[in-house]
């Protein structure tokens, strides 16, 4: 069977312009399940262009193609996610990451018949990105601790042990290892657990669904490139990761896992919670390799984040190799993250500072009230 040629147009698309997200709404209903308000929309997918390229210009290009009219797809330039759909920004973080910006625009694709159907899953074909370890998702701090491979069309199953034994982190972790296979648009072919109860191993667990060729390659490429986890590994995290879930806590920590947001602020001193604010998104800015992997540092007493962009032969002119709107694109997205752990999801807001002449660029935290130091700005979300 010959492929649909819009899988051949999307690739030659990705190699000049880059890869544009597509949020599958069906699949992410599914998946989240959220609480939709009034009639249900006729829009499948929303598409937000690569950078550097607008709504409409993303438009037109596809009305250009010489048998755009086939496909029966329509694409219609709009401000942010319909009414309807709305509540995926609060349920699905892929959504909340990528499409949470309700001024930005972006492309509802509408088409429902068969042949739309078969245009928008072979735009997504071409879309599904290969394996990288580089940007897989705290890479380096998990094991192989089991894989099961099925017959030829079946599901593979993937375990990986999580070496830091921390049952709280690795929820985190979670979180951004699906937004992660949504960015390679393999959502639909790859879902990730963890165990129900700490009493087990720290472990993410990975299943392909049936004959998802390219999610059981990429399973097959992410166990090749982690070394394998003996029994004896693996029974010694496990007890660690139980042992420490064991250990009494304070009643504010225990209460703050029960409790609504607006309380959870109450109880942390907001010194206290700006301090956490910096440490947990000092993680995510080094887990999403940050300025292409540049070192994040922690300074000031713990207050502020700091990382040096060097100069670099191709930005002479701008001095260093910092990217403003690239680089305040990725901090936000490492503030979506923050915001997963309910103790950190409200109170603050973060603001920044470069320095030209040194290549610094400074981070901190500071109350919602506040207003940003002078020089400083503030990040949107």
């Amino acid at each position: 069977m010959e492929p649909h040629p819009l899988k051949a147009v999307t690739e030659n698309f990705i190699r000049e312009h880059g890869v544009p997200q597509i949020l599958d709404v069906e699949h992410s209903i599914q998946v989240h399940k959220p609480t939709l308000t009034g009639s249900d929309s006729p829009a499948s997918y929303y598409i937000r262009p690569p950078d550097g390229m607008t709504a409409d210009a993303f438009v037109d290009w596809f009305e250009s193609l010489p048998n755009s009219r086939e496909y029966r797809l329509t694409l219609v330039p709009i401000l942010g996610l319909d009414t309807f759909h709305q509540p995926l920004i609060s349920t699905d973080d892929f959504a909340m990451k990528y499409f949470h910006d309700n001024h930005a625009r972006i492309v509802r694709v509408v088409g429902k018949s068969t042949q739309a159907i078969e245009a928008i899953t072979a735009i997504i074909e071409a879309l599904k990105l290969p394996f990288d370890a580089r940007h897989f998702p705290h890479h380096d701090e998990f094991a192989v601790s089991g894989y099961k491979a099925q017959p030829t069309g079946g599901a593979t199953e993937l375990k990986l042990l999580f070496k830091p034994a921390d049952h709280s982190q690795l929820m985190k972790v979670e979180r951004l290892v699906n937004i992660h296979l949504e960015e390679c648009n393999l959502g639909r072919e790859i879902g990730v657990t963890r165990h129900a109860t700490r009493d087990q191993a720290p472990e993410l667990i990975f299943n392909s669904t049936h004959d998802a060729v390219a999610g059981v390659t990429f399973l097959l490429d992410l166990k090749n490139s982690l070394p394998q986890a003996s029994p004896e590994e693996i029974a010694q995290i496990t007890l660690t990761a139980k042992s420490s879930h064991a250990q009494p806590v304070s009643a504010p920590t225990t209460q703050t896992r029960f409790t609504q947001p607006q309380a959870v602020t109450r109880v942390i001193p907001p010194d206290q919670l700006m301090k956490n604010v910096v440490s947990v998104l000092a993680e995510f800015l080094k887990g999403s390799k940050f300025g292409d992997g540049l070192e994040v540092k922690i300074v000031q007493a713990g207050t502020t984040i700091e990382v040096k962009f060097p100069r670099t032969a191709s930005s002479l002119w701008l001095k260093s190799s910092f990217n403003e709107s690239k680089h305040l694109r990725e901090l936000s997205q490492a503030c979506v993250g923050v915001k997963t752990d309910p103790v950190l999801r409200e109170g603050w807001k973060v603001v920044y500072h470069f320095d030209p002449s040194t290549g610094n660029l400074h981070i901190r935290a500071i109350s919602t009230q506040s207003e940003p130091p002078k020089d400083w700005k503030a990040v949107a979300r």
